[in-house]
């Protein structure tokens, strides 16, 4: 495998279009291909997916192989799916997240009220958790609840090794990334669906494919990627410049290894506990 371009997606949940100006918080995709890179700065998911979807169709028409990541999980703890779907397989919640997630072209989503109909599934409090203060969802706590009697843990086991990552179920909050997960996976559902066999998942599917998608978590990078944060550049953009740089300076034989690694159920994040490696490719 010779991945020929590297894209690295910063994601947002943001309810509204980010400025105009470049601002933090907002959707920032890197690309490079060689030794040349940019960032694009997307106020919204709809022309953020539609962006990646045309950088995608220009590389396989070019005839070359693309990795490209989100910076947000892929998957839920073991058992979620199941509970949820009645299938174990992680695609079908992407497909059920696509049915009933709504997130418009400005950005207004019905995220917490699927929550709210996802934790109305139990008899325990949760999973998912806090909400702004301007907001009583029926089922959602606003504080973390003992996660207790549920058919699946509260963290994924790539979320044990990670240091810093958080559960998969907190909405809101320093470090949360619930939100941007409910928002992202219809949205890969959606990828997925567009280019068909052209497109595979790792480490869910170990198949060859012009286009391969995988997670990705910049803070295993993070003290690289601040001392190369250029003067004045956000780091949002920052960090997505500096992960695609590094992947796309990986030997072939050694990205197609990290990108192999980790549960085909929960997933996993590309790269994890390579940090030196992945240090040393960006010279």
């Amino acid at each position: 495998m010779h991945i020929d371009t590297v894209i690295m997606v910063d994601w947002s949940a943001r309810s509204a279009p980010s400025p105009a100006k470049r601002s933090k918080d907002a959707i920032f995709i890197a690309e490079r291909t060689g030794p040349e890179g940019h960032v694009t700065y997307c106020r919204t998911r709809d022309a953020a997916t539609d962006h990646l979807t045309a950088r995608l169709e220009a590389a396989l028409a070019e005839g070359r192989q693309v990795l490209a990541g989100f910076d947000f999980p892929f998957a839920y703890p073991a058992g979620f799916a199941d509970a949820l779907t009645q299938q174990a397989d992680p695609f079908a919640v992407w497909a059920w997240m696509d049915h009933a997630i709504t997130d418009d072209a400005k950005n207004a989503n019905n995220r917490l009220d699927v929550a709210d109909q996802i934790n109305a599934c139990f008899d325990a409090p949760g999973p998912f958790w806090s909400h702004p203060t301007g907001r009583t969802p029926t089922h959602v706590p606003f504080r973390k609840p003992p996660h207790a009697g549920f058919p699946f843990a509260e963290r994924r086991q790539v979320e044990m090794v990670a240091t810093g990552a958080s559960t998969c179920f907190q909405l809101y909050g320093n470090g949360a990334v619930a939100s941007q997960t409910l928002l992202g996976l219809p949205r890969l559902h959606a990828l997925k669906q567009h280019f068909g066999e052209a497109l595979a998942v790792r480490p869910f599917e170990d198949r060859a494919a012009p286009i391969l998608l995988a997670e990705v978590y910049p803070s295993i990078l993070s003290a690289e990627i601040k001392q190369r944060q250029r003067p004045g550049e956000i780091p949002d953009a920052a960090q997505v410049r500096v992960l695609a740089q590094a992947f796309a300076a990986l030997p072939p034989d050694r990205l197609d290894a990290m990108l192999r690694e980790g549960d085909p159920i929960e997933g996993w994040i590309a790269g994890l506990g390579h940090a030196d490696e992945l240090i040393a490719a960006l010279g």
